[in-house]
Order: C-alpha cells, then structure tokens, then sequence
C-alpha cells in the first residue's frame, strides 16, 4: 500500500515512535506507567489482524493483563519484518504465545491503551491459516497515463473498516489503486495522501470540513494531499468523500 519514495521518510518517523517501547529503560515495575516500559513477559490470547483505517494487531488474552484484556503488537526485535508484519494476518484468529515489553500508550499512534513490543511470537495448537494480503510493493503506475484521480472514501465512525480507494483517469479506473496512491493516517487520524513516485499532487478536494489542502506548496518535491479531520469539532464522527489529483513530473 505504501509504495511511494515520499511516504519512506514518514514510515521511518513513524517505525520511531511504534519503536520507543523497546528502547525506554526497563524499571522492573509490575505494570507500565504512560511512557514507561515494564519487564518482559511472556502472554498467550487470540491474534486479531484488524484491516481498517489503520492496520494492526490485538492480542485478546486469556486473562487480563494490567488491568487489560487486551493489548497491541507492535514491531520489535525482528518478530515482524520491516515494512510488513511478516505475513502474521495469516494467523488471524489464532491462538499465539508472545514475548516481549510492555509498555503505555506513549503515542497517539497506538490504538489500545497497552501495548508490546514482541520478541518473539509462536503459534499454540492448531491454527487455520488465512491467505496472505496481497503485496503491492513492485505495482508501478501505466508508463502511459500522465494524469489521474484518486477518490477516498473514509468513514471514522466505521474505525475497522479499510480506506476506500478508487483511481481513474479519462473515465477509466486505474488497478491496482496500490500502484498509484498511498496514504498515511496519523494518531489524531489527520490524513496524508500521496501519488505514485514520478507524479506530483495538483489539486486536492474533498468536504470542507476536513479542510482539503496541499502538505507543502503545490508541485514541490515533498507535497502531499492533506485532510485535518480533528480541525472541525465532529469530523471524526462522519463519512467523508475526500480526493486529489496527480500529474505526471515534467
């Protein structure tokens, strides 16, 4: 999904902060603090991959922990591949046994209030495994098309559902849509979308109140569509039809 060479330095922030938990210092409290860690420790529930607004993973353990009866993974000492969770949606719905430290809700980032950065992750009993999301990864746009639109559709009150995508150009739609978009959505859900790598954003549109705007100033290296739900009271409780359009660099 996130393809493009100008979403690489945001991931990279962003891996950072999903990041924080292993690296704060372990202060041998029984549970963790905001912005603390904890020791590590072993835990065992239901993997949940959740495929909505945001991606990610529950634990739903057999017994609570910290007051929690679940909690979020997060990627960390190599039990997740850089850049895709190493396939670990195909083991959705499955018991897991995980390893690592657990930590508060340090960032906006994080979905649960507890979450772990894992070490080491197996799978206990018997598991039905489920297939693996597609890799879009290598999808290149059409060396033909020199402009398109790209259309979102994004309800915030519907938080386990995906982004809807769609991309079109002269009336026909583009797919796969992976080849030539690609979004990133912050912790107070403000969202960013970009074009493919060798296209800059041109116009941007959308409800106004998620004030649709250009990231940086329009054509620049850097631009990117920006949506600021959270500027409005009552954004984040709609369904917004949100877009932009990207033309090919000269």
């Amino acid at each position: 999904m996130m393809s493009t060479m100008k979403l690489a330095s945001v991931l990279v922030a962003a891996a950072s902060l999903l990041l924080v938990c292993a690296v704060l210092p372990v202060r041998g409290q029984q549970c963790p603090t905001e912005n603390g860690s904890s020791e590590s420790r072993t835990l065992e529930g239901k993997l949940i991959y959740h495929d909505g607004l945001r991606k990610w993973f529950e634990l739903k353990m057999d017994r609570p922990e910290c007051g929690q009866e679940s909690i979020e993974l997060l990627h960390g000492g190599g039990a997740f591949a850089p850049g895709r969770p190493a396939g670990l949606e195909t083991f959705g719905s499955c018991r897991v046994r995980t390893k690592g430290v657990l930590c508060g809700p340090a960032s906006g980032y994080y979905t649960l209030d507890l979450n772990q950065s894992v070490e080491e992750i197996e799978v206990v009993g018997e598991c039905r495994k489920h297939p693996p999301l597609p890799d879009f990864s290598n999808a290149k746009p059409d060396k033909s098309i020199r402009s398109y639109r790209v259309g979102m559709t994004i309800d915030y009150e519907q938080a386990d559902r995906p982004i809807s995508f769609r991309v079109t150009s002269g009336g026909k739609e583009l797919q796969p849509w992976q080849a030539y978009a690609s979004y990133w959505l912050t912790g107070g859900y403000v969202l960013y979308g970009y074009c493919a790598k060798g296209f800059a954003v041109d116009r941007v549109f959308g409800n106004a109140e998620a004030t649709p705007q250009h990231f940086e100033e329009r054509g620049s290296p850097n631009d990117a569509a920006l949506f600021g739900p959270d500027d409005t009271p009552g954004v984040a409780n709609k369904k917004l039809q949100l877009g932009y359009t990207c033309m090919r660099d000269p």
